[in-house]
């Protein structure tokens, strides 16, 4: 087969959508070097030494295709004609679009969609970024020939909000970067710690963008009513968003038991879930959640929130509390801070879950996806 992404995130997005779409491309590559793959961008992209050395090193034949008539917006429209003159047997869109001059014919369409947070949580986008994401989704989802939700809470929001897309969604879950599968290296954690300078308390982790929807402010609330009962400091990790200055402000109230990191790279990330107690992900709504998978892989038990995808994702590896009542999260903190038996069996209970997301068995799903066209 020969096979175009849409690798644009690929090669411009360090985190999110750019590890999915590299994580994948690098999977099917690997698998199936026998087809020919034409990984598709805007131009200028990142510097990605260890993605460019996975694809050369899977002996499948790619080429890097950039540009087109439109520049930097062919990929939204330009690369439905490009993918037709290049007589493509296969299309990908890997995040929640495929091009707007896309017309059946005997190259087939796949669009990933991750969420459609912008419908549920409107009042979070700016207006006219709600117009854009809403017709590049409403048109994938007339359009494409099938999509895949990563999630069922995508799949049942798809179902809600775009009707067109009933009958032609499969839902197919993601895996982490590869570098979360790395073996734990303790001197390489004790090495992260000094150099953030944690050292001296163990810590809870939270992963995520310092913003209203991923609703630090319950975590921070059920935090301090607890921490005076709990030997954890609280890291946050995470690029600063529309409640960053808000919650940096405080950082002082917490007696020197609340830290900001901000964002890291990814190796530190993976040695910082290593040194951790067990991590929180307090989120409000998602379309999968990747640091619920992140900290299974590494082993780590986790405190989450009720409703989404998150009983989805993270199933028996981790307690639950209404994202709306700080008590409630504070009382699950609590007992995973002072139960050391039950945060063993939560810990042995992700590495059954996290079973669920194997890249060998997703990349295989989705490459008998694109035969089956």
């Amino acid at each position: 087969m020969k096979i175009g992404y849409d690798a644009k995130r690929a090669y411009h997005n360090p985190t999110g959508l750019g590890n999915y779409s590299r994580t994948l491309i690098g999977g099917m590559l690997k698998q199936h070097p026998e087809n020919e793959y034409l990984l598709m961008d805007t131009g200028n992209p990142m510097d990605l030494p260890y993605f460019n050395r996975q694809l050369n090193d899977s002996g499948a034949n790619w080429k890097y295709e950039s540009g087109g008539m439109f520049g930097k917006h062919s990929r939204s429209y330009g690369w439905g004609s490009k993918a037709r003159s290049l007589k493509l047997d296969v299309y990908h869109g890997l995040s929640n679009e495929i091009p707007l001059d896309w017309k059946p014919g005997s190259t087939k369409s796949v669009v990933t969609i991750h969420d459609v947070i912008f419908k549920r949580y409107p009042e979070t986008y700016k207006g006219l970024d709600r117009w854009f994401y809403n017709r590049k989704t409403q048109f994938a989802c007339k359009k494409a020939d099938i999509i895949l939700a990563t999630s069922l809470q995508t799949k049942s929001d798809l179902e809600e909000y775009y009707p067109d897309s009933r009958g032609r969604i499969q839902v197919v879950y993601q895996d982490t970067d590869p570098a979360f599968h790395y073996r734990k290296r303790t001197e390489a954690v004790a090495k992260i710690l000094y150099k953030f300078d944690i050292v001296e308390r163990p810590y809870i982790l939270c992963v995520s963008k310092l913003e209203k929807r991923k609703n630090h402010k319950v975590l921070l609330e059920a935090f301090r009513s607890v921490m005076s009962q709990i030997p954890e400091d609280l890291v946050l990790v995470g690029g600063r968003g529309d409640t960053g200055d808000e919650i940096l402000e405080h950082l002082g109230d917490y007696e020197g038991r609340l830290r900001w990191l901000g964002n890291v790279e990814t190796d530190d990330l993976v040695n910082l879930y290593d040194g951790a107690s067990y991590t929180a992900y307090p989120s409000v709504f998602e379309g999968f959640g990747i640091p619920l998978l992140e900290s299974m892989r590494r082993g780590k038990a986790i405190v989450s929130s009720t409703g989404s995808c998150f009983q989805e994702i993270a199933g028996q590896a981790a307690l639950y509390a209404d994202p709306t009542r700080p008590e409630e999260m504070a009382q699950q903190l609590l007992r995973l801070s002072t139960d050391a038996e039950l945060k063993r069996s939560l810990e042995t209970a992700g590495q059954t879950e996290s079973k669920r997301f194997d890249l060998k068995v997703l990349v295989e799903t989705i490459h008998g996806v694109y035969r089956e066209l």
